[in-house]
C-alpha cells in the first residue's frame, strides 16, 4: 500500500478543489491538514463543504506543519513568492503551473529554489489516454518517434506533450508561431452548459517546435476544453506506425499492417453493480493503464491530479522526481517565446543558455 501523506493546499479556487477531492475519495492515502485562503468567507466554505480546517493566516499555516507537503494552486502573480516561502521553511512543494507568469520571475525562481525539493503540478502526461498514448510511443512499436500534432491543451502544458513524445530536454529549439481569429458560439464553460448561446471571438494559435530532426505541430485554441464543437486531437508520427487520437496503426511484419484503438473499460454500466470508475485502457490485448484508486469515483483529470500527489508523496519519501522545477520552467519559457513569436511573425530561436539547461531533463531522460 503507497504511504500516507498529509498535505497543506493554499488557495482554495476551481483548481485546489481537484486536490481537495482526490484527498477526499482517498483518505487512507491523503490528509488535508489545513487550506489557506484569502478570505473568512472562503475560509468557511472550505470547511463546511470539505470539512477541512482553513485559515487566512499564513504564519498559523506554517505554525502547522508538519506537512509531508504543500500543494500551491493560487494564481501564477502571487505563487512564485508562496512557493519560495514554504520552500524556504524546509517543506517541499507541488506548485501548480505555471510556476511564475514571465521570463524574470522564472528565471529568479529557479536561482532561488533550484536545490529546494519543488516539484510542479503538469499532470497531463497522467490521463488516461495520453498515459497510454506515450506508453505505446515509448514501447517501440512505432519505430523512432519523429513528430507531432498536439491540439489538445494550451501553452505549457501542449508543450509539455510536445516534448514527452519527442523526448526533447533542455535542447535547442526553433519556434515559428501565428494565431488567427476563431470565432464560435460557446456553448459550455467549466462547470456547466450555458443557458443561451454566448458568442466567442477566441484566437486559434499555430505553431511548429523543431527540436533538431524532430518536430512538434502545437495547435490550440482555448475553446476546445469544453466545446462540443472543437474537439481536442492528437498525432503520433513514427517510422513504423502513428497514432491518430485514439486510433494506433503500425507496421507488424513486411506486407502487413494493422490498426487498433485505445478501449476503456469501466464499470457500473448495463447491469454491472460494482460502481461508476474507469478500470483500465488496453491496446489490443495490452493493458497499458490501469486505475490504481478504483473505486474511487474520479474523472480523467482528476485521476491525473491523483497520480501527480502520489508521485509527490513518493518524491518526499524516497527523492525520486517527477516533474522537476526545471521543467516545469521549460515548458512555461518554450510557451511565452511561442507566445511572443505569434506576436510578432518573427522565428525565435531558443538555445541553451538558459538557467536550468545544464540540468538532466526528466523529459528528455525518457
Amino acid at each position: 500500500m503507497a504511504a500516507h501523506a498529509t498535505i497543506g493546499i493554499i488557495g482554495a479556487s476551481w483548481r485546489a478543489e481537484y486536490f481537495l477531492r482526490a484527498a477526499a475519495a482517498l483518505p487512507d492515502r491523503f490528509t488535508v491538514k489545513r487550506v489557506l485562503v484569502q478570505s473568512d468567507a472562503s475560509a468557511a466554505r472550505v470547511a463546511e463543504k470539505w470539512a477541512v480546517a482553513a485559515t487566512t493566516s499564513l504564519d498559523d499555516f506554517l505554525a502547522d506543519a508538519p506537512y509531508d507537503f504543500v500543494v500551491i494552486t493560487t494564481p501564477p502573480a502571487v505563487a512564485p513568492d508562496l512557493t519560495t516561502t514554504v520552500a524556504r521553511a524546509g517543506i517541499p512543494v507541488l506548485t501548480e503551473t505555471p510556476p511564475a507568469l514571465d521570463v524574470e520571475r522564472l528565471f529568479a525562481l529557479y536561482a532561488d529554489l533550484r536545490d529546494l525539493p519543488v516539484q510542479v503540478a503538469e499532470q497531463y502526461q497522467y490521463q488516461p489516454h495520453h498515459a497510454v498514448r506515450l506508453s505505446v510511443a515509448n514501447s517501440g512499436v512505432l519505430g523512432a518517434i519523429n513528430s507531432t500534432r498536439m491540439s489538445v491543451a494550451h501553452g505549457y502544458h501542449g508543450i509539455s506533450l510536445i516534448r514527452l513524445f519527442l523526448g526533447a530536454g533542455f535542447e535547442p529549439v526553433s519556434i515559428s508561431a501565428s494565431a488567427f481569429a476563431d470565432p464560435a458560439v460557446s456553448a459550455r464553460g467549466r462547470d456547466n452548459w450555458h443557458e443561451q448561446y454566448v458568442e466567442y471571438d477566441s484566437a486559434r494559435t499555430f505553431a511548429t517546435l523543431q527540436f533538431g530532426s524532430r518536430v512538434g505541430h502545437y495547435e490550440f485554441d482555448f475553446e476546445q476544453y469544453f466545446s462540443p464543437i472543437r474537439s481536442r486531437h492528437i498525432e503520433v508520427y513514427g517510422s513504423k506506425g502513428q497514432i491518430h487520437d485514439d486510433a494506433i496503426s503500425y507496421l507488424t511484419a513486411p506486407g502487413r499492417a494493422t490498426t487498433t484503438r485505445i478501449e476503456r473499460e469501466a464499470t457500473g454500466a448495463d447491469g454491472d453493480l460494482e460502481g461508476y470508475f474507469l478500470r483500465s485502457l488496453s491496446v489490443g490485448d495490452t493493458t497499458h493503464w490501469s486505475n490504481k484508486y478504483q473505486p474511487a469515483r474520479l474523472n480523467d483529470d482528476e485521476l491525473a491530479v491523483t497520480e501527480v500527489m502520489s508521485r509527490m508523496a513518493e518524491f518526499v519519501t524516497v527523492g525520486e522526481p517527477f516533474y522537476p522545477l526545471a521543467d516545469g520552467c521549460h515548458d512555461q519559457y518554450l510557451s511565452l517565446r511561442l507566445n511572443e513569436s505569434a506576436a510578432s511573425g518573427a522565428t525565435i530561436e531558443v538555445g541553451t543558455d538558459l538557467p536550468w539547461s545544464g540540468e538532466t531533463s526528466i523529459v528528455g531522460a525518457r
